[in-house]
């Protein structure tokens, strides 16, 4: 395997750490490919200081400096916290070092389970501050703009034994995220796996299509 230069970055989502992503990294770094495995507290803030706690740990690690090219790939908030911090601190981005970003099950429009869970006590003593941003309303409100970069996104179909999705998500979903509302304009490209939200970073099949992506700018579609 050819030697790179090229970092990918790797964003959990809300109360996960990096152990989540550890099979996605493990595959990444038998490319070739320097990672950066990150654990931020998705508990304990909202999202855009957890975007900024990001753009402050890859200014720390010099990572933009080096590496030829810098990707992301960020499952379900993750991909909030990425997203924000590439719109909100693109000035820091060198040119010509942007690469491409991967998000699985990211809840751009929202998720209806949050808004069914927002007022519960439990909810709110786990989830804390960024829990209450995942409701759809406030995240239709204040969505990331059209990307500058090649994005792919993954949406999961397979609900499985999700009560809570179940009962308050219409239409094809994870059990936590609805495939409509994973999608956000300008993407690049967009697929459906029949994989739960909590196990994407896990399922060899998606694991594929990160990495396809990643090099090829496209998901390997059927037919």
């Amino acid at each position: 395997m050819p030697h790179r230069q090229e970092t990918v970055v790797l964003l959990h989502g809300i109360g996960h750490c990096k152990l989540n992503m550890l099979y996605l990294e493990k595959a990444f770094k038998k490319r070739g490919y320097k990672t950066l495995n990150i654990t931020y507290p998705s508990l304990t803030h909202d999202i855009k200081t957890l975007s900024k706690s990001l753009h402050e740990r890859l200014e720390k690690k010099q990572v933009w400096q080096n590496s030829e090219k810098v990707h992301f790939v960020a499952h379900s908030m993750g991909g909030l916290v990425g997203g924000f911090y590439l719109q909100d601190h693109n000035e820091s981005i060198p040119l010509g070092k942007m690469g491409r970003v991967i998000m699985l099950g990211t809840p751009h429009k929202g998720s209806e389970v949050a808004d069914g869970l927002k007022d519960f006590w439990l909810y709110k003593l786990v989830f804390g501050q960024a829990g209450q941003e995942l409701v759809t309303d406030l995240r239709k409100e204040n969505m990331i703009k059209e990307p500058d970069y090649e994005l792919g996104i993954i949406a999961g179909t397979k609900n499985g034994l999700h009560p809570l999705g179940r009962f308050y998500i219409h239409g094809p979903h994870d059990g936590c995220v609805s495939v409509e509302s994973t999608q956000l304009e300008g993407m690049k490209d967009h697929i459906t796996m029949p994989v739960l939200h909590g196990l994407m970073a896990w399922n060899s099949k998606s694991r594929k299509q990160v990495i396809y992506f990643i090099e090829h700018g496209e998901f390997k579609h059927a037919g």
